[in-house]
């Protein structure tokens, strides 16, 4: 009800509608000023970016005339200004400036009218009266409009906190699709809907399949037709443009030509407009929520805020279902890490690593077709097979089958599978091979080989080298089989390998280590016992002979103090590899301390002994240029001179000694 004192006096009326016309011209103008006034908001720029300035000043003059001189569609016009400023997102404060801006120009308007001034003061008055009477309904009509749409937005998110409540209860609901059935018949309820439908697809299919359909139109949603792909008209529509924009929609004119393909169906059930979203889960399925109004009503003004939230609530849920689903899945993935951390813990070598591993995948594993682990061969491109199971383990571990897997990227399609770019870019890589042309051609080439749906490889690598040392690869007839938890599995169990690994070359270093000399990297003292006495066994199997050598760099304190004790290791260094190149299989040097060094040595004649001694002396000589390197050996034969290891040693060295003593009695 408006206020008597807006009332306007007869007068009042008089006046104002003897001077209506001249006073309106100033309208006008007022449109410029009201279109100076929103482009310096800021909040109003993407409105004015869309709204042409012309059409804006055309749209004040005519609303806002209608203040002055009202015609019979007057009431409307003030619900469409209404509307308006609610879209544009005018509060009320603005409102009331925009009124005592236009008070003000039409003020001016007054002041120039050729009456009386008393009429000009009454004139004014009716003005502001019926200007502040539009404002009152302006006002109150705009807080009405806002408590509705609030109350649209709080139906909104009352279904968006169903689907948290049902997401919650799901446990007791068998099967996907009644859950989400209850979840469309919850927001059909919640928001007064005609009918809401969830459908999903994968990114290679052509239709979306709609899983859940509720509310009175539900019949709207059976057969429907709905594509993925945007070039066709079955693409084009409100939930084609969500899906393929990855945004929502929202459209209350199915009169629009991108809906002809279901105006006539639409038009059956009384449907006239649709919200959608869409949204992505972690298997790669596109998911697409669409609503539905009656004719008549609409949709509340941005409203895709709410859309996203909802979607999200709903991926939420979706993402929820398919991990508990894979729960009893991922317990036997688990299993299967527990017996490889097993088995890492007695440290084995890689290679007894990498067949256990592939195993163990393969037994715990479900829905596997094959996994093996390849190495890079140093001597070609082709990557070796070295442990491999399930059903095409036959055929790559026949060595008739070694060239399947390349480094090369240049060589198609071998060297593009998946394998082969793991290993050249040290990262893990999932590829769906069915659509591959990759794998088209690498499977016409190899027509024995599993199609497979899902294929992926893990680098594994070893501490200190750039390149990874091995691939893992699993391959799989279910396209979804590599789930986050199951990637996060393998992902473990590389981790785990790459650890055993890493201790496995530790205990080797420091087992070397413990054998050989640091200062050479020749075999130690322990080990050259250990080697010897192998040997011996050998030899007496054998009915051979064993010298065992005691060996001297002579004056080799003097080269050690004339050039500094660091060319004195690199000269040990240069003796130990010459005599380790020397020397044939089955034979050995070791370094005993010093300049002192160890030899045992197969022989069958004294000749072939002294042949073996002078090509170590012959070539002492020509380490160095600069000094004329020589070395002094005793030999102590087995079993001729003694059966026992530490005599023979003894023996050999006392024999050095006497050699050494005659060289200096000759000097």
């Amino acid at each position: 009800m408006i206020p008597k004192f807006l009332t306007l006096s007869e007068v009042e009326k008089r006046l104002l509608d003897m001077h209506a016309f001249e006073l309106s011209k100033g309208v006008e103008n007022f449109s410029s000023v009201f279109c100076e006034w929103i482009s310096k908001k800021e909040r109003f720029s993407e409105l004015v970016k869309k709204y042409p300035l012309d059409r804006m000043k055309d749209d004040v003059n005519h609303n806002y005339i209608q203040i002055i001189f009202p015609d019979e569609k007057y009431e409307k016009t003030v619900e469409m200004l209404i509307e308006t400023h609610a879209k544009i997102g005018m509060s009320l404060d603005d409102l009331i400036a925009v009124y005592d801006m236009y008070y003000d120009h039409i003020q001016s308007g007054i002041e120039a009218l050729d009456i009386d001034r008393t009429d000009k003061v009454i004139l004014k008055s009716a003005i502001r009266k019926r200007i502040e009477n539009i404002m009152f309904i302006h006002i109150n009509g705009l807080q009405d409009l806002q408590k509705k749409r609030l109350e649209e937005r709080e139906k909104f998110y009352k279904a968006i906190t169903d689907i948290g409540r049902i997401r919650i209860e799901c446990d007791e609901i068998v099967g996907l699709d009644k859950i989400l059935f209850q979840i469309a018949s919850s927001i059909v309820e919640n928001i007064g809907l005609a009918l809401v439908w969830i459908g999903k697809a994968d990114p290679k299919d052509k239709w979306i399949k709609i899983v859940a359909a509720a509310g009175i139109a539900s019949d709207y949603a059976r057969d429907l037709k709905i594509s993925l792909n945007s070039t066709i008209p079955e693409g084009k529509g409100p939930a084609g443009i969500s899906m393929s924009s990855e945004k929502p929609f929202v459209t209350d004119n199915f009169d629009e030509p991108f809906f002809k393909p279901w105006k006539e169906r639409a038009d059956k059930f009384n449907l006239g407009g649709s919200a959608n979203t869409s949204f992505k889960t972690t298997d790669g399925k596109i998911w697409n929520i669409s609503m539905y109004n009656e004719k008549g009503k609409k949709f509340p003004d941005k409203i895709e805020d709410l859309l996203i939230d909802l979607s999200k609530a709903l991926k939420i849920l979706i993402e929820n279902y398919n991990r508990s689903n894979e729960l009893s899945n991922i317990r036997n993935y688990e299993k299967g890490l527990m017996e490889i951390q097993k088995l890492l813990i007695t440290n084995p070598p890689p290679d007894m690593i990498y067949n256990k591993v592939t195993k163990i995948i393969s037994e715990y594993t479900y829905k596997l077709d094959n996994v093996k682990i390849v190495v890079p061969s140093s001597n070609s491109e082709w990557m070796i097979t070295i442990s491999a199971s399930g059903k095409d383990s036959k055929f790559f571990l026949n060595p008739d089958n070694s060239q399947t897997i390349s480094t090369d990227p240049n060589r198609y399609p071998e060297g593009q599978i998946v394998t082969s770019r793991c290993f050249r870019e040290g990262k893990p890589i999932m590829v769906n091979p069915e659509a591959d042309p990759v794998y088209l051609s690498y499977w016409g080439k190899f027509p024995d080989l599993i199609k497979l749906k899902a294929i992926a490889s893990w680098p594994i690598f070893e501490k200190g080298i750039g390149n990874p040392v091995a691939v893992l690869t699993v391959g799989s007839y279910d396209p979804d089989y590599f789930t986050k938890d199951l990637t996060t599995l393998i992902e473990q169990i590389v981790s785990n390998v790459e650890m055993a690994i890493e201790r496995y070359r530790k205990d080797e270093k420091l087992e070397w280590l413990g054998l050989h000399d640091p200062i050479t990297g020749l075999p130690n003292r322990m080990y050259f016992e250990q080697s010897a006495r192998n040997a011996m066994k050998y030899a007496s199997r054998g009915h051979k002979k064993i010298a065992i050598g005691f060996m001297d760099i002579d004056h080799f304190k003097r080269w050690n103090d004339t050039f500094g004790h660091e060319f004195g290791d690199e000269l040990l260094k240069k003796i130990g590899t010459k005599i380790g190149l020397i020397i044939r299989g089955g034979d050995l040097i070791a370094r005993m301390g010093g300049d002192e060094f160890l030899l045992h040595v197969l022989f069958d004649t004294i000749q072939e002994l002294n042949t073996v001694t002078q090509r170590i002396k012959d070539n002492l000589s020509s380490i160095d240029k600069r000094m004329n390197l020589s070395c002094t050996i005793g030999w102590a034969i087995y079993p001729d001179d003694a059966q026992d290891l530490r005599d023979l040693m003894n023996l050999a060295n006392k024999e050095m000694y006497i050699q050494k003593k005659r060289k200096d009695e000759t000097l």
